[in-house]
């Protein structure tokens, strides 16, 4: 898992990040497009190598001022940091002022390799800013759009898309990791107040004499020196305004800067966590040694769980076990489906759901349920009738049938065959008692009238038997207990129910591990 904190400039991102790292042993990739380069230490607010000793920390203190960072290569080197880490079996904190970084990073962000001819670099910055707004407005609000390396950079992207560029049509998209993203939530007031403390411990640390320092070595017209803090002093070093000036310029420069990472923030991240760092910690701390038990098992495969989206259609002993095994496992996307309410002859088997849910839908008490274990997983929930299930427009990475109704079993198949989603069936474990006798097969290894008639629904829309054979399955070899014929009711029992429903997610991990799933 990625976990990206986020917040405006002097919120606290940094401090939390390495105070995380180092309790959880997790490396930093950091998003900040100046705290890479070396020697630029004060106006960067870049942390003490004393603080950061021990830490596996990315795009820290690396670059020379002389090498331009652009983001397209933080994407590319990032990107194969974030695999390798995860392919490891290794959480990763992502943070830094530059969002944009992290929105490359993340999302579906393509750049061309080839390069067009422009005459952008000719031109002075307010003919480029005016130029950015008519082509993008949106993305003019979201850059330091007083840097001209970065209002070229937007143009050229712009120019440079498959699919005209902007950053913004990402936002109904899913970022191509496993992440969550959390914003250290602080009042504008607040913000600008420790804003303006830092600065004032900027001249206190010597940002004047640091920045004299570095004109001595470096042309200041290279694009590390567009940072906030250099442009200002530069200035004073010239005789171009005082000292006073230069400071309160940067207050405000990064007032303004502050101003666009909230908009950009707000945006541009779905599904943001707004909390006090107190509660950030907490959230990260519990998710990542919630998974330690677990990584031990699967070898670091764990990542795996957290990419994939898994449908559990039914919630009653089976579908409600599968729900919440697979959220213990690691699993954080998943979408719960049933259309019934959570009624008195459900306790004796669905061990989910107590006197206290009677009456209330059993999605959403399954939802509530899952979210109390893991409140960093994504679930969405559904109560649309059986016949319905086609309609869903998602698609999912696996589906879990554990309903009843052969017609609904068919449409979850069709479904599955239409999205490309893995499926596991539930093979109806009621009338049964002895938990020892469930298995792990193919549809064609186990015989009952319901699977009878669930063959005949699927002939019935078209389904070949060879196809239907071949259907992952979860069955009981033992007879059904025969009851009253008068019965209209299932009859069951806990443990039958309950060992089916970890018999498919036992089903699931094997399959993802050894790499069938598409």
């Amino acid at each position: 898992m990625i976990y990206v904190i986020l917040g405006q400039s002097a919120s606290g991102k940094t401090s939390l990040a390495i105070s995380l790292a180092k309790r959880l042993s997790i490396p930093i990739i950091s998003a900040d497009a100046y705290q890479c380069y070396k020697k630029m230490n004060i106006a960067t607010d870049k942390p003490d190598k004393e603080e950061v000793e021990g830490i596996d920390y990315q795009f820290y203190d690396c670059y020379d001022p002389s090498f331009y960072l652009s983001v397209f290569e933080f994407q590319k080197e990032g990107r194969k940091l974030l695999d390798k880490y995860l392919n490891e079996g290794k959480d990763v904190i992502v943070t830094g002022g530059t969002s944009f970084y992290i929105k490359a990073l993340l999302y579906n962000y393509i750049f061309k390799d080839n390069v067009i001819e422009d005459d952008y670099e000719s031109r002075d910055l307010l003919t480029l800013q005016e130029m950015l707004k008519k082509r993008s407005l949106e993305v003019f609000s979201s850059i330091d759009s007083n840097n001209p390396r970065r209002v070229i950079n937007a143009l050229r992207q712009l120019d440079n898309s498959e699919d005209r560029f902007s950053i913004l049509k990402e936002n109904d998209q899913k970022p191509i990791y496993p992440c969550r993203f959390f914003c250290i939530d602080i009042k504008k007031e607040e913000g600008n107040s420790l804003i303006d403390q830092r600065v004032e411990k900027m001249f206190e640390k010597g940002i004047v004499q640091e920045v004299r320092s570095l004109k001595e070595q470096y042309d200041f017209s290279l694009p590390a020196f567009k940072a906030i803090g250099y442009p200002e002093i530069d200035s004073y070093l010239k005789n171009e305004i005082t000292l006073e000036e230069a400071k309160q310029l940067i207050k405000v420069h990064t007032h303004q800067l502050a101003k666009k990472q909230r908009t950009f923030i707000r945006h541009q991240f779905a599904d943001v966590i707004f909390e006090k760092k107190e509660k950030i910690t907490s959230l990260i701390e519990n998710d990542h040694l919630l998974k330690e038990r677990t990584k031990i098992i699967l070898k670091g495969d764990i990542s795996k769980l957290e990419k994939i989206s898994v449908l559990v259609a039914g919630l009653g002993g089976v579908g409600s076990i599968v729900a919440s095994s697979l959220i213990r496992a690691g699993v954080k996307d998943i979408f719960l489906l049933d259309r019934d309410i959570v009624d008195i002859t459900n306790l004796n088997r669905q061990i989910m759901y107590s006197l206290d849910d009677l009456g209330v839908s059993k999605a959403q008490c399954c939802k509530n349920h899952l979210l109390k274990i893991s409140p960093l997983a994504h679930i969405n929930t559904s109560e649309i009738s059986f016949s319905s299930y086609k309609d869903v427009e998602r698609k999912f990475t696996y589906i879990i049938d554990c309903i009843d109704d052969v017609n609904g079993k068919a449409e979850l198949y069709l479904k599955s065959v239409n999205d490309r989603s893995k499926l596991f069936v539930s093979l109806g474990a009621g009338f049964h008692i002895d938990s020892t006798k469930v298995r792990i097969g193919k549809l064609k290894d186990c015989h009952s009238s319901f699977i009878k008639r669930y063959r005949e629904e699927l002939n019935n829309k078209g389904v070949e038997d060879r196809m239907i054979d071949e259907i992952d399955s979860v069955y009981f070899t033992d007879s059904r207990i025969k009851a009253d014929r008068n019965e209209k009711r299932i009859g069951s029992f806990v443990s039958a129910v309950n060992s089916a429903g970890l018999a498919l997610v036992t089903a699931l991990i094997k399959d993802l591990i050894k790499g069938d799933t598409k």
